[in-house]
């Protein structure tokens, strides 16, 4: 199954020159329809113009952003030297605290197979 989602410009780069091989989201209806072996094309943000096309590699489900982070390097996610508290505080300006409760987190590994 082919999915589409949309990255900012610096994690979409990330992903682009391979410094991120996860990627993470809410564990909405949406996202729990991803399977391994699928394939996502990520679209760059706010022209959607580029694109990459990755292949699902495993799928890891958590309660909170915060047991996710501590799992993995933050290298994984493209974020280099960052803290696990720098870290959180980029998710959480995108999600909440309510919406991490209501839906639990999800972390996408991946493989790049084409970039456009």
């Amino acid at each position: 199954m082919l999915h589409e989602m949309k990255l900012r410009s610096e994690e979409f780069s990330s992903v682009k020159y391979n410094n991120k091989i996860m990627e993470v989201r809410l564990n909405d209806e949406k996202r729990r329809k991803i399977n391994v072996g699928d394939k996502i094309i990520f679209y760059r943000l706010p022209e959607l113009t580029e694109s990459v096309l990755v292949k699902v590699k495993r799928i890891y489900k958590f309660l909170t952003f915060k047991e996710l982070y501590d799992r993995f390097p933050s290298s994984y996610f493209g974020y280099g030297n960052l803290d696990i508290y720098q870290i959180l505080n980029k998710i959480y300006s995108i999600y909440s605290p309510r919406q991490e409760k209501e839906k639990g987190v999800v972390a996408i590994m991946f493989q790049v197979e084409k970039y456009k």
